[in-house]
């Protein structure tokens, strides 16, 4: 199918049509404001993720049970899910300079209350903000690619951002954990908000004006929910965000339990892990333009087929192939799924949608891990998972080309020219 670009037309009746500067004008300039928003993802990663390293410090200092202090994990996670849409909407007019200026800044604020926080109610606040921030990030900072680089290059700015991901991933368990070893579990909270600071610095002298085209309005977001395409993207991002993460949740207990590594050398597999989630993510970023549902596909098979393996087979060398298998297989499945929610809709509304229902999964997936965990096991728990997998191999192989191509190009509410652009399938 030949790959059609679309024009996108001027969104009568705004008070900014015909304002807004393309993708082209801002050359160089356009991939430093890039690299300015992966820098964001990576701190708010970081920032998001940095909790779970320095749990156990946490448990002891403010003297509550494990579970009470894994809220400080899970909440922002569930405030994210219900922030997405309702942000999105409320920043609607704002130009996303602006917005993202701020989410930057309540990151470092958040991360410093924490740091200092005098109880355990004030920490929990403290995440509480963060959670708010990751919904509208996610929604708003990885939609405006189009608006910083030409059309063509929006996939890879995507997963440039993306890597920012794939980066705090990588560096929050081990930084939290050396920094909580040698200064406390406060300094590692510190750092992550000094980094926000410095992240922010960068971005006020990085992001061009990117002014709205028009406020959004409930439509742009739940309206969607209408069309076909949309709800099948949802479900895909539910079953898939579930499946991950019904299973990842516990892959450090899987490998010293059932594979029989040392300490340290979970610590290095997740390392690697992460290294391999950095190559599924530029795979990703350079094979989407030419197909979606062959990318997101190969994945969601990748991924199914690795976690059966670690249910089945708990021999180490087994277990090394699949977990660098799965990483790879994750590293591309959120930025597929994005691209899919961005293409013929207005951007941020798909967005939202998204980040509501991957945060929601992510959430349900763990809860539902802990309880088959505690009930049947480990094996028990990665056989599982891997249905919902297959499930989502299973729709995108018989629903998803048919859907993009029965899709036409519609013009953004926001003016992202590339998610009016179908790709070639």
């Amino acid at each position: 199918m030949k790959h059609a670009r679309s024009t996108l037309p001027a969104c009568h009746g705004s008070p900014h049509a015909g304002q807004q500067p393309t993708p082209a004008e801002h050359g160089r300039g356009g991939w430093i404001a890039v690299g300015a928003v992966a820098a964001a993802s990576f701190a708010l990663v970081l920032s998001q993720f940095v909790m779970i390293a320095v749990l156990p410090d946490v448990t002891e200092q403010f003297d509550v049970s494990a579970g009470r202090a894994g809220l400080t994990v899970v909440l922002p996670g569930l405030l994210a899910a219900v922030a997405a849409p309702v942000l999105t909407l409320a920043f609607g007019q704002l130009d996303r300079r602006v917005v993202l200026w701020g989410l930057t800044g309540v990151v470092a604020v958040s991360d410093a209350l924490a740091a200092v926080a005098p109880d355990f109610a004030t920490l929990t606040a403290a995440r509480l903000l963060l959670g708010a921030a990751i919904g509208a990030f996610w929604t708003m900072g990885v939609g405006v690619g189009p608006r910083l680089v030409p059309p063509a290059q929006v996939t890879r700015a995507t997963s440039l951002v993306m890597a920012g991901i794939s980066a705090g991933t990588v560096v929050s368990l081990p930084l939290g954990n050396l920094m909580a070893q040698w200064w406390g579990w406060r300094s590692a909270m510190a750092t992550a908000s000094a980094l926000s600071v410095a992240v922010l610095l960068v971005q006020l002298r990085t992001l061009p004006k990117m002014p709205a085209v028009r406020a959004l309005h409930a439509g742009d977001v739940f309206g969607l929910l209408h069309r076909p395409r949309v709800r099948v993207g949802l479900l895909l991002s539910a079953l898939l965000f579930f499946a991950h993460f019904g299973a990842y949740t516990f892959v450090s207990s899987f490998l010293t339990d059932q594979a029989h590594f040392s300490a340290s050398a979970v610590g290095a597999l997740l390392l690697l892990y992460g290294v391999a989630g950095f190559v599924g993510n530029f795979t990703a970023g350079a094979t989407l333009d030419r197909s979606i549902p062959a990318t997101l596909g190969t994945a969601a098979a990748v991924l199914t087929a690795s976690v059966l393996v670690l249910g089945q087979w708990h021999s180490q060398p087994a277990a090394i192939v699949a977990l660098c298998l799965w990483g790879i297989a994750y590293g591309a499945i959120p930025i597929s799924l994005q691209t899919y929610m961005m293409r013929g809709t207005t951007a941020e509304g798909g967005l939202a949608l998204f980040v509501t229902a991957s945060q929601l999964s992510l959430a349900t997936g763990s809860f539902v891990g802990g309880l088959v965990v505690d009930g049947f096991g480990l094996p028990a728990d990665y056989s599982l998972f891997a249905v919902p997998a297959v499930m989502a191999v299973l729709i995108t192989a018989t629903r998803l080309r048919s859907l993009l191509q029965e899709t036409p190009p519609e013009p953004s509410t926001d003016a992202h020219p590339a998610a009016a652009e179908p790709g070639r399938e």
